[in-house]
């Protein structure tokens, strides 16, 4: 007995590991974007400030490590739930759309600092 072409019981649903690794990319993106932001800043320190001054860029690098980091994690936890209510629940087709609305949090972190920078 062969089986035919029928309709699934579920409607489809995108690779989870696939969607993970778009995920994972808009993080590695937003990973560069930060260290790329350094170019945007002195590395030259005021004269005559002495030992206890840093420059731009310094201050900058501190920012993203003790900041930038912590945030990363908490959007990433929040991007790891959105992942799973997006694959488990919705009926989205596509591993690409479903990566990019769990790196929703990472997305909005960004914004939200190159709105600081641009001040």
């Amino acid at each position: 007995m062969t089986e035919t072409l029928a309709e699934p019981a579920t409607p489809h649903r995108p690779d989870p590991r696939a969607a993970l690794l778009v995920t994972l990319a808009w993080y590695g993106a937003v990973v560069v974007a930060l260290l790329a932001g350094t170019a945007l800043f002195s590395g030259a320190v005021a004269q005559g400030c002495g030992d206890e001054c840093t420059s731009d860029r310094g201050r900058w690098l501190l920012f993203v490590l003790y900041t930038g980091t912590p945030a990363l994690f908490l959007a990433m936890l929040v991007s790891l739930v959105l992942l799973w209510l997006t694959v488990a629940r919705r009926p989205v087709r596509s591993a690409a759309a479903a990566g990019t609305l769990s790196a929703v949090p990472v997305l909005l972190l960004l914004g939200g600092l190159a709105s600081l920078v641009s001040r």
